[in-house]
């Protein structure tokens, strides 16, 4: 690997230690001065926990110092711990004295991987790498805020009136089936916060002891860095250009892949056309959300055929005049909520499709419209059409790609098949949300009239109905009632005459 314009100035041996291989940590401090840092620093009390990689410091706060404000230190420890008059348990006090005396120091992952990551000591002409197991970032954690807040409402409710709490009705269930969820779906979802947060939880803290950076212990431990056996095994690099580079920067794993692209939605075209066919097509949409048909085919490995892409590409998106719009399901995943004001993915996915189906029945939307039928927040409303399409003054919302009718009449068997689902989609939403917005008629308050009126009517039907009554009665007895009025009448004639 020598070159003529490029000679070797100097050889530095390489050896590979793997005593700290699967212990060894690089801790950043993104909020501290590089010339403070936490070398002087009391640790009060080290937490860990290796499988998640967290870190918890207790650090001690310097109360006797000029800078330290007493009256604030104290008035923050009663509005987190209380009055310390009070017997409190020691598991429920924050801080050990009547003042603020500590902080803590939360870690977070700055690199999702550090497989190719290491740690370097160079002596005596050599250089000692170690493997590194993770690379956190420690920032203050406010916790006690929260516990000063909750304090504070738990006293206001002491104090005022008890409200009696009304019964809370009859709440609407809605009950859904769950789908059968696609493979690489399972494996964002792995990745979500939720996820994360859920392994955090069960696994415990390990307590550690800490060791001051010159203590005798530290300087034993720094040793483990240097390779124990520098002879036994020397590598000659006898490896063509390609296997050197591969051991130098391993190419990256489907696996691995899925775990940055959580992370970073910017993916690398050459990477992703060496996946399989649907993946390319699931990336590139999620990407960039709205493509032509023709956008599409010019970005994935000429090697597929438009059958297969077709075939993948309906698993993954919807066709909307003529393009195709990436499914909410894989913009918005289960068991997840929205980044503004938490609405959960379901609500979102309903939503993002009443505006995709406006949009197959229109080419500009209010926006207004739209939210009066969907009713959510207006934060997450504008990230759906952002997402989804630009604004036109004085015209509303257009989809982000002008519409394309070439595709619907080179494939009318697909665009007929999208139609049918939209039909059913129509239906279902409308079910749902147009019977939400529809506003109850008011009962019109009764006169006094009108009142009046509809007694009177009440009292002339109840007659009515008393003269029926009777007559019905009657009946069974009519011939003997004709007789009587005639002989009667006969009476009257003959007392006349």
């Amino acid at each position: 690997m020598e070159c003529e314009n490029d000679p070797v100035v100097k050889e530095i041996p390489i050896f590979l230690s793997q005593n700290l291989a699967n212990k060894l940590f690089i801790f950043q401090y993104p909020i501290r001065p590089a010339r403070d840092g936490y070398d002087n620093a009391t640790f009060l009390k080290t937490s860990i926990k290796p499988e998640n990689q967290e870190v918890r410091i207790e650090v001690a706060v310097d109360t006797h110092s000029i800078n330290y404000d007493k009256m604030k230190g104290r008035q923050i420890a009663i509005n987190t711990d209380g009055n310390p008059k009070v017997e409190q348990e020691d598991d429920d006090k924050v801080f050990d004295s009547d003042v603020m005396d500590k902080t803590v120091l939360y870690s977070s992952r700055a690199l999702p991987e550090c497989s190719n990551y290491a740690a370097g000591i160079y002596q005596d002409g050599e250089l000692h790498i170690t493997p590194l197991k993770g690379i956190i970032q420690l920032r203050p954690q406010f916790n006690y805020l929260d516990k000063s807040d909750k304090r504070a409402r738990e006293e206001a409710k002491n104090i005022g009136e008890d409200i009696e709490e009304e019964d809370e009705g009859p709440k609407q269930v809605n009950v859904t089936f769950d789908r059968q969820t696609p493979d690489f779906i399972k494996k964002m979802q792995e990745q979500s916060f939720q996820h994360f947060s859920k392994k955090s939880l069960e696994e415990k803290w390990i307590n550690t002891d800490y060791a001051p950076v010159n203590s005798t212990q530290a300087e034993l431990t720094r040793l483990e860095m240097f390779c124990s056996s520098t002879d036994e095994s020397i590598n000659t690099l006898n490896l063509t250009h390609k296997q050197y580079l591969d051991l130098l920067a391993p190419p990256i794993t489907e696996e691995q892949y899925m775990k940055v692209g959580t992370t970073n939605p910017i993916s690398s075209l050459n990477y992703i056309r060496t996946l399989p066919l649907l993946d390319q097509v699931r990336i590139l949409m999620k990407d960039v959300r709205v493509l032509s048909f023709v956008q599409l085919r010019s970005l994935l490995s000429s090697e597929h055929d438009t059958a297969a892409i077709l075939k993948y590409l309906q698993q993954v998106a919807v066709l909307v005049q003529g393009n195709w719009v990436v499914n909410s399901e894989l913009i918005y995943l289960k068991d997840t909520v929205s980044s503004q004001n938490g609405i959960p993915a379901e609500l979102m996915c309903r939503a993002r499709d009443y505006v995709l189906l406006s949009f197959t029945e229109q080419q500009f939307l209010d926006r207004k419209a739209i939210s009066t039928v969907i009713k959510l927040p207006s934060e997450e409303i504008r990230e759906i059409f952002v997402n989804l399409a630009t604004h036109q003054p004085k015209k509303g919302w257009q989809l982000l790609v002008p519409p394309n009718k070439e595709f619907c009449e080179r494939y009318p068997e697909i665009a007929q098949r999208q139609e049918m689902f939209w039909e059913a989609k129509r239906k279902y939403l409308r079910e749902i949300l147009e019977p939400q917005t529809q506003v109850p008629q008011r009962q019109r308050r009764r006169s006094n009239r009108e009142s009046i009126g509809s007694e009177n009517e009440e009292r002339n039907v109840g007659r009515g109905r008393k003269s029926l009554r009777d007559s019905s009665i009657s009946d069974d007895s009519a011939p003997e009632t004709v007789k009587h009025k005639k002989a009667s009448r006969s009476r009257k004639v003959s007392e006349t005459t």
